[in-house]
Protein backbone atom coordinates (compact mmCIF):
# COMPACT_ATOMS: atom_id res chain seq x y z
CA UNK A 1 0.00 0.00 0.00
CA UNK A 2 2.65 2.69 0.97
CA UNK A 3 4.29 1.53 -2.89
CA UNK A 4 0.98 2.64 -4.57
CA UNK A 5 0.51 5.71 -2.25
CA UNK A 6 4.32 6.87 -3.47
CA UNK A 7 3.49 5.73 -6.61
CA UNK A 8 0.21 8.14 -7.00
CA UNK A 9 1.96 10.98 -4.99
CA UNK A 10 5.07 10.82 -7.77
CA UNK A 11 2.26 10.86 -10.96
CA UNK A 12 0.37 14.06 -9.30
CA UNK A 13 4.22 15.47 -9.67
CA UNK A 14 4.68 14.90 -12.56
CA UNK A 15 1.23 16.34 -13.52
CA UNK A 16 2.26 19.37 -11.79
CA UNK A 17 5.43 19.98 -13.59
CA UNK A 18 3.96 19.36 -16.97
CA UNK A 19 1.10 21.73 -16.18
CA UNK A 20 3.27 24.22 -14.65
CA UNK A 21 5.50 24.41 -17.76
CA UNK A 22 3.07 23.53 -20.66
CA UNK A 23 0.53 26.61 -19.48
CA UNK A 24 3.73 29.40 -19.77
CA UNK A 25 3.74 30.92 -22.84
CA UNK A 26 6.96 31.64 -24.38
CA UNK A 27 8.64 34.79 -26.03
CA UNK A 28 11.65 34.57 -28.30
CA UNK A 29 12.79 30.83 -26.73
CA UNK A 30 12.43 32.20 -22.60
CA UNK A 31 9.45 31.66 -20.53
CA UNK A 32 6.96 35.11 -19.27
CA UNK A 33 6.70 35.68 -16.10
CA UNK A 34 3.18 36.46 -17.03
CA UNK A 35 0.66 34.63 -18.14
CA UNK A 36 -2.49 36.22 -19.61
CA UNK A 37 -4.83 33.85 -18.67
CA UNK A 38 -3.63 32.81 -15.38
CA UNK A 39 -2.37 36.11 -13.89
CA UNK A 40 1.22 36.78 -12.29
CA UNK A 41 2.93 33.67 -10.84
CA UNK A 42 3.65 33.72 -7.21
CA UNK A 43 7.32 33.37 -7.27
CA UNK A 44 7.86 36.69 -9.41
CA UNK A 45 9.61 39.49 -7.16
CA UNK A 46 9.54 42.72 -7.31
CA UNK A 47 11.74 44.59 -9.49
CA UNK A 48 11.84 48.14 -7.74
CA UNK A 49 14.47 49.86 -9.91
CA UNK A 50 12.93 48.96 -13.34
CA UNK A 51 9.69 49.84 -11.81
CA UNK A 52 10.73 53.29 -10.84
CA UNK A 53 12.54 53.98 -13.53
CA UNK A 54 9.01 53.25 -16.40
CA UNK A 55 7.44 55.87 -13.26
CA UNK A 56 9.99 58.54 -14.58
CA UNK A 57 9.31 58.00 -18.08
CA UNK A 58 5.58 58.06 -18.00
CA UNK A 59 5.58 61.10 -15.81
CA UNK A 60 8.12 63.07 -18.10
CA UNK A 61 5.75 62.25 -21.17
CA UNK A 62 2.11 63.71 -21.95
CA UNK A 63 -0.75 62.28 -23.20
CA UNK A 64 -0.39 59.30 -21.21
CA UNK A 65 -4.04 59.41 -19.13
CA UNK A 66 -5.90 56.08 -19.83
CA UNK A 67 -2.95 53.88 -20.97
CA UNK A 68 -0.24 53.47 -18.91
CA UNK A 69 -2.60 54.03 -15.91
CA UNK A 70 -1.73 50.26 -15.17
CA UNK A 71 1.97 51.30 -14.40
CA UNK A 72 1.46 50.72 -10.92
CA UNK A 73 3.27 48.85 -7.92
CA UNK A 74 6.89 47.12 -8.25
CA UNK A 75 5.93 44.39 -10.67
CA UNK A 76 6.41 45.26 -14.11
CA UNK A 77 7.16 41.63 -14.86
CA UNK A 78 4.19 40.04 -13.14
CA UNK A 79 1.60 42.65 -14.56
CA UNK A 80 0.62 43.45 -17.68
CA UNK A 81 1.78 46.74 -17.49
CA UNK A 82 1.36 47.97 -21.36
CA UNK A 83 3.98 48.02 -23.63
CA UNK A 84 6.26 45.93 -21.12
CA UNK A 85 8.21 42.51 -21.99
CA UNK A 86 10.12 40.52 -19.55
CA UNK A 87 12.42 38.11 -21.59
CA UNK A 88 14.87 35.57 -19.58
CA UNK A 89 13.84 36.83 -16.11
CA UNK A 90 12.48 39.63 -13.76
CA UNK A 91 13.97 42.52 -15.87
CA UNK A 92 12.59 44.68 -18.48
CA UNK A 93 13.95 43.90 -21.97
CA UNK A 94 11.53 45.61 -23.99
CA UNK A 95 9.81 49.09 -24.01
CA UNK A 96 7.56 49.13 -27.27
CA UNK A 97 5.09 52.49 -26.96
CA UNK A 98 4.80 52.98 -30.73
CA UNK A 99 1.96 54.98 -32.43
CA UNK A 100 -0.03 55.86 -29.46
CA UNK A 101 0.25 59.63 -30.02
CA UNK A 102 2.48 60.55 -26.52
CA UNK A 103 4.03 64.10 -26.61
CA UNK A 104 6.77 65.38 -23.98
CA UNK A 105 10.30 64.51 -23.17
CA UNK A 106 12.14 60.92 -23.38
CA UNK A 107 13.42 61.30 -19.43
CA UNK A 108 17.35 60.27 -18.49
CA UNK A 109 15.53 57.68 -16.34
CA UNK A 110 15.37 55.26 -19.30
CA UNK A 111 18.89 54.57 -18.73
CA UNK A 112 18.21 52.95 -15.34
CA UNK A 113 16.52 49.77 -17.40
CA UNK A 114 19.65 47.90 -17.45
CA UNK A 115 18.40 44.92 -19.28
CA UNK A 116 16.55 46.72 -22.04
CA UNK A 117 17.11 45.05 -25.69
CA UNK A 118 14.10 47.40 -26.97
CA UNK A 119 13.22 50.75 -27.37
CA UNK A 120 10.83 51.54 -29.53
CA UNK A 121 8.61 54.87 -28.96
CA UNK A 122 8.26 55.72 -33.02
CA UNK A 123 5.56 57.52 -34.38
CA UNK A 124 4.73 59.86 -31.39
CA UNK A 125 5.13 63.34 -30.40
CA UNK A 126 7.99 63.46 -28.45
CA UNK A 127 10.16 66.32 -28.47
CA UNK A 128 13.57 67.21 -26.82
CA UNK A 129 16.83 65.46 -27.30
CA UNK A 130 17.46 62.23 -26.17
CA UNK A 131 19.15 61.44 -23.19
CA UNK A 132 23.03 60.98 -23.04
CA UNK A 133 22.09 58.21 -20.21
CA UNK A 134 20.95 55.54 -23.58
CA UNK A 135 24.92 55.26 -23.37
CA UNK A 136 24.58 53.29 -20.38
CA UNK A 137 22.21 50.41 -21.73
CA UNK A 138 25.08 47.87 -22.64
CA UNK A 139 22.39 45.56 -23.88
CA UNK A 140 20.35 47.75 -25.81
CA UNK A 141 20.02 46.65 -29.87
CA UNK A 142 16.95 48.16 -31.09
CA UNK A 143 16.79 52.19 -31.18
CA UNK A 144 13.43 53.16 -32.99
CA UNK A 145 12.50 57.32 -32.22
CA UNK A 146 11.63 57.56 -35.87
CA UNK A 147 8.74 60.07 -36.88
CA UNK A 148 8.70 62.38 -33.27
CA UNK A 149 9.80 66.05 -33.06
CA UNK A 150 12.99 65.33 -31.55
CA UNK A 151 15.86 68.07 -31.26
CA UNK A 152 19.18 68.83 -30.32
CA UNK A 153 22.34 66.80 -31.42
CA UNK A 154 22.62 62.61 -31.32
CA UNK A 155 24.55 61.90 -28.08
CA UNK A 156 27.98 61.01 -28.58
CA UNK A 157 27.59 58.56 -25.83
CA UNK A 158 25.36 56.65 -27.85
CA UNK A 159 27.59 56.37 -30.31
CA UNK A 160 29.47 53.96 -28.12
CA UNK A 161 26.60 51.82 -26.86
CA UNK A 162 28.49 47.81 -26.97
CA UNK A 163 25.14 46.16 -28.28
CA UNK A 164 23.00 48.73 -30.71
CA UNK A 165 22.72 47.33 -34.28
CA UNK A 166 19.25 48.97 -35.37
CA UNK A 167 19.15 53.00 -35.11
CA UNK A 168 16.21 55.04 -36.40
CA UNK A 169 15.97 58.61 -35.95
CA UNK A 170 14.59 59.01 -39.13
CA UNK A 171 12.36 61.80 -39.71
CA UNK A 172 12.85 64.07 -36.53
CA UNK A 173 14.55 67.44 -36.08
CA UNK A 174 17.86 66.50 -35.10
CA UNK A 175 20.83 69.15 -35.50
CA UNK A 176 24.67 69.13 -35.10
CA UNK A 177 26.82 66.56 -36.30
CA UNK A 178 26.73 62.72 -36.64
CA UNK A 179 29.04 61.24 -34.12
CA UNK A 180 32.10 59.42 -35.68
CA UNK A 181 31.52 56.14 -33.59
CA UNK A 182 32.88 53.60 -33.57
CA UNK A 183 29.47 52.06 -33.21
CA UNK A 184 30.43 49.00 -32.74
CA UNK A 185 28.09 46.66 -33.32
CA UNK A 186 25.92 48.99 -35.88
CA UNK A 187 24.29 46.85 -38.67
CA UNK A 188 20.82 49.45 -39.63
CA UNK A 189 21.92 52.83 -39.12
CA UNK A 190 19.15 55.75 -40.41
CA UNK A 191 19.35 59.24 -39.25
CA UNK A 192 17.27 60.24 -42.72
CA UNK A 193 15.47 63.22 -42.76
CA UNK A 194 16.74 65.65 -39.88
CA UNK A 195 18.89 68.99 -39.99
CA UNK A 196 22.65 66.63 -39.61
CA UNK A 197 25.33 68.80 -40.94
CA UNK A 198 29.26 67.96 -41.20
CA UNK A 199 30.16 65.15 -43.19
CA UNK A 200 29.60 61.63 -43.52
CA UNK A 201 30.86 59.65 -40.99
CA UNK A 202 33.24 57.25 -41.77
CA UNK A 203 34.04 54.68 -38.55
CA UNK A 204 31.26 52.47 -38.86
CA UNK A 205 32.13 48.63 -37.98
CA UNK A 206 32.43 45.88 -41.11
CA UNK A 207 29.32 44.33 -40.29
CA UNK A 208 27.17 47.26 -41.38
CA UNK A 209 24.44 47.07 -43.99
CA UNK A 210 22.02 49.72 -44.13
CA UNK A 211 23.64 53.49 -44.31
CA UNK A 212 20.60 55.64 -44.62
CA UNK A 213 21.55 59.34 -44.65
CA UNK A 214 19.58 61.31 -47.06
CA UNK A 215 17.70 64.78 -46.62
CA UNK A 216 19.86 66.36 -44.32
CA UNK A 217 22.58 69.12 -45.07
CA UNK A 218 26.01 66.84 -44.98
CA UNK A 219 28.53 68.35 -47.02
CA UNK A 220 32.14 67.32 -48.21
CA UNK A 221 33.19 64.25 -50.34
CA UNK A 222 31.42 60.75 -50.80
CA UNK A 223 33.88 58.67 -48.99
CA UNK A 224 35.92 56.08 -51.16
CA UNK A 225 36.77 54.55 -48.00
CA UNK A 226 32.51 52.81 -48.01
CA UNK A 227 34.17 50.51 -50.64
CA UNK A 228 35.52 48.51 -47.14
CA UNK A 229 31.84 47.37 -46.37
CA UNK A 230 31.53 44.19 -47.60
CA UNK A 231 27.98 43.46 -46.17
CA UNK A 232 26.88 46.69 -47.20
CA UNK A 233 23.28 46.16 -49.04
CA UNK A 234 21.54 49.96 -48.86
CA UNK A 235 23.92 53.15 -49.06
CA UNK A 236 21.34 56.05 -49.45
CA UNK A 237 22.62 59.28 -49.73
CA UNK A 238 20.64 61.68 -51.50
CA UNK A 239 19.34 65.37 -51.18
CA UNK A 240 22.92 66.55 -48.79
CA UNK A 241 25.22 68.76 -50.60
CA UNK A 242 28.02 66.17 -51.25
CA UNK A 243 30.51 67.34 -53.34
CA UNK A 244 33.42 65.93 -55.41
CA UNK A 245 33.28 63.17 -57.98
CA UNK A 246 31.71 59.28 -57.63
CA UNK A 247 34.25 57.02 -56.07
CA UNK A 248 35.76 54.32 -58.03
CA UNK A 249 33.60 51.84 -55.90
CA UNK A 250 33.70 48.09 -57.85
CA UNK A 251 33.74 44.80 -56.99
CA UNK A 252 34.77 45.30 -52.97
CA UNK A 253 31.00 45.97 -52.59
CA UNK A 254 30.06 42.61 -52.45
CA UNK A 255 26.70 43.02 -51.41
CA UNK A 256 25.03 46.10 -52.42
CA UNK A 257 22.02 46.54 -54.14
CA UNK A 258 21.20 50.50 -53.93
CA UNK A 259 23.24 53.54 -54.28
CA UNK A 260 21.34 56.37 -54.20
CA UNK A 261 23.64 59.72 -54.42
CA UNK A 262 21.09 61.91 -56.07
CA UNK A 263 20.12 65.81 -55.45
CA UNK A 264 23.65 66.22 -54.64
CA UNK A 265 26.39 68.51 -55.98
CA UNK A 266 28.72 65.75 -57.36
CA UNK A 267 30.23 65.93 -60.55
CA UNK A 268 32.38 64.19 -63.37
CA UNK A 269 31.11 61.14 -64.62
CA UNK A 270 30.14 57.64 -63.64
CA UNK A 271 32.64 55.05 -63.07
CA UNK A 272 32.21 52.14 -64.97
CA UNK A 273 33.97 50.03 -62.16
CA UNK A 274 30.61 49.97 -60.39
CA UNK A 275 29.52 47.24 -62.90
CA UNK A 276 31.91 45.15 -61.41
CA UNK A 277 29.44 45.27 -58.13
CA UNK A 278 28.24 42.17 -58.51
CA UNK A 279 24.58 42.76 -56.80
CA UNK A 280 24.20 46.15 -57.88
CA UNK A 281 20.53 46.35 -58.84
CA UNK A 282 19.66 49.91 -58.66
CA UNK A 283 21.78 53.33 -59.35
CA UNK A 284 20.71 56.52 -58.67
CA UNK A 285 22.95 59.78 -59.83
CA UNK A 286 19.57 62.51 -60.54
CA UNK A 287 19.91 66.08 -60.16
CA UNK A 288 24.01 66.25 -60.12
CA UNK A 289 26.59 67.63 -62.40
CA UNK A 290 27.65 64.61 -64.19
CA UNK A 291 28.64 64.56 -67.23
CA UNK A 292 29.08 62.53 -70.02
CA UNK A 293 26.89 59.01 -70.79
CA UNK A 294 26.04 55.87 -68.93
CA UNK A 295 29.42 53.62 -69.32
CA UNK A 296 28.47 50.82 -71.78
CA UNK A 297 29.29 48.01 -69.04
CA UNK A 298 26.11 49.62 -66.67
CA UNK A 299 24.27 49.63 -68.88
CA UNK A 300 24.85 46.08 -70.51
CA UNK A 301 24.34 44.89 -66.50
CA UNK A 302 20.96 45.96 -66.90
CA UNK A 303 20.57 48.27 -64.19
CA UNK A 304 17.72 50.83 -62.66
CA UNK A 305 19.90 53.22 -64.02
CA UNK A 306 18.41 57.34 -63.07
CA UNK A 307 21.37 59.82 -64.72
CA UNK A 308 19.47 62.76 -65.39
Amino acid sequence: MRGASGGHHAARLVLLFAFLFSSHPTVDGAVDLYDQYLGPYDHTPPNVRDAAALRMVRAALVNTEGFLDGWQGDYPCAAPWEGIRCVHGNEVTHLQLSRVTFAGVLDPGIGNLNALRVLDLSHNFITGGLPRELGNLTNLKTLNMQNNRLTDSIPVELSYAPSLSRLSLASNRISGQIPPGPWPSIKNFDVSDNRLTGNVPTSFPDTVREIILHANGLSGNVPPAYANYANLRVLKLQSNVLDGTIPNWGSSFEELEVLDLSRNLLFGVIPSSLASAPNLKELYVHRNQITGTTPSEIKNKKLTVFVR
